[in-house]
């Protein structure tokens, strides 16, 4: 499965492949790395050492989950926007769910990724493919968006919207934030209006998507 690489880990990782080269070359040539002063060699750590560092730093910053939930989104009374818990609902055209993460951390952004996976691969997962909106699975049933987010909010959230022809039955969603599992949201949609009318240009539709904080 090909994931877009964050710009902060592509340019830690450039560093580390750089240093690494710097050290290589002077193993072969017998020498030591040093200052423009003629001092003492730069300390340089290893890849190893680096993922270790990078561990501690968000241990120190830890993610507290207040609240993650799914379902189908909708209105209350006076026209405010809700979520609706549910783990089955019928298939209905344009019917939007998803899931939201409300969460506690002192980290300036992270990193959420959704895995979501369908019981058979849909005729196209929809104009959101090529766009680059999320990346699809080698056996065409799992679309993965990530998204790298300020914490400020302390929300995050998405959703999608049935299309006729989109496959019925069990699905899931899992939802990670700095590459902890939050939330394995299992879910069912099962035969509706929307299961019975045929999509001329078939497969999923991506609606319009949740709060990107």
């Amino acid at each position: 499965m090909i994931l877009r690489r964050p710009l902060a880990l592509a340019a830690t990782l450039t560093a580390v492949a750089a240093a690494a080269a710097l050290l290589a070359a002077c193993a072969a040539s017998g020498s030591a790395p040093t200052d423009s002063g003629g001092g003492s060699a730069v300390a340089v750590q290893t890849p190893a050492q680096s993922a270790a560092s990078t561990r501690e730093a968000l241990a120190k910053h830890p993610i507290e989950v207040v609240t993650a939930q799914f379902g189908v989104f909708g209105a209350d009374p006076t026209g405010r926007r809700v979520l609706f818990e549910t783990d089955n609902f019928p298939a209905i055209n344009a019917a939007p769910y998803g899931w939201y993460v409300i969460f506690k951390t002192q980290r300036p952004t992270v990193v959420w990724r959704e895995e979501f996976e369908l019981p058979e691969p849909p005729p196209t997962w929809g104009p959101g493919e090529a766009m680059g909106i999320y990346t699809i699975s080698p056996d065409r049933r799992t679309a993965v968006t990530e998204r790298i987010v300020p914490t400020r909010l302390g929300f995050i959230a998405n959703e999608w919207r049935y299309a006729p022809g989109d496959p019925i039955g069990a699905h899931a969603m899992r939802v990670y934030i700095d590459g902890q599992l939050i939330k394995d949201f299992r879910f069912k949609i099962e035969e509706g209006p929307g299961s019975e009318e045929r999509n001329p240009h078939g497969g999923m539709r991506r609606g319009g998507r949740g709060p990107t904080t």
